[in-house]
């Protein structure tokens, strides 16, 4: 394995030098970061799929656009593949101390606080005022919607700004539904994209508090619906009884009917 990663290295230093590959010797670092950000995505999609042959070549690419990044990064700082996984391995290493030292840490919760405690040290050792930062997470602009309002939330509650019990969580629901409604009736588009904005927030809350990553749940219901209306698609494929002439009725029976045929895979 060292040998395989070893040969990665070398093939994106070919690939950037002269002579190499003019799409990758133009490519910038920031080029390169969003590249990245789709092999993770399309990580996600072949882990979501359970399909262990996808998600192995999507890690190959997953890694190779973050050698990638790092080469561009070498060219201009003094920086290896090497030296950022030693960094990595030393960070770890000194988050988890109930690992890899003497401290204790019983749960989740206890090993979140040491987390937390160390990285404010850290921040302090640079000059930084932990105790002045918001306790809401800067997260990157592409993050998410949907994860940044289960994050938001996250940190919210770790410092007690949270509901006792879902009941509580559950009646918010209630409540932002029935505002939705009266924004709905007075047909004023900005309360309504507003009281969405606030049932999103709420669901996704109910989602914290169950430990459920909303953002995944999104992705799995959004390619449950592709998969069932791709076979709906075909079952109105004839050029004589296009699917757009299809009445309701007949759409919703082929609907019903591509629910059932991959009722097993959905499972």
């Amino acid at each position: 394995m060292p040998d395989a990663f070893a040969d990665l290295l070398a093939t994106i230093t070919t690939l950037r030098a002269p002579g190499g590959c003019p799409w990758d010797r133009k490519q910038t670092l920031q080029d390169a970061a969003r590249y990245l950000l789709d092999e993770a995505a399309e990580l996600v999609e072949a882990a979501l799929a359970d399909d262990p042959r996808g998600v192995r070549e999507e890690l190959g690419d997953l890694l190779f656009m973050t050698c990638f990044c790092c080469e561009i990064l070498s060219e201009r700082e003094d920086v290896d593949m090497h030296a950022v996984a030693a960094a990595g391995n030393a960070k770890l290493i000194r988050r988890h101390p109930h690992v890899f030292g003497d401290a204790q840490a019983s749960d989740t919760t206890e090993s979140q606080q040491q987390w937390n405690a160390i990285k404010a040290q850290e921040k302090r050792e640079r000059g930084e005022d932990p105790d002045t930062a918001s306790v809401l997470k800067e997260l990157p602009a592409a993050t998410a919607p949907l994860h940044q309002a289960y994050r938001f939330q996250k940190d919210a509650a770790e410092v007690g700004f949270d509901w006792p019990d879902l009941a509580g969580v559950r009646a918010k629901l209630d409540e932002e539904l029935a505002e939705m409604d009266e924004a709905l009736a007075s047909d004023d588009r900005a309360a309504i994209e507003h009281e969405i904005g606030d049932v999103l927030f709420a669901v996704v809350n109910i989602a914290r508090r169950l430990h459920i990553q909303p953002d995944m749940a999104m992705r799995r219901v959004n390619n449950r619906f592709r998969d069932r209306f791709h076979l709906v698609e075909q079952e109105f494929s004839a050029p004589q009884r296009p699917l757009a002439q299809a009445s309701l009725e007949e759409m919703e029976a082929a609907w019903r009917r591509a629910k059932l045929a991959l009722a097993d895979r959905e499972d």
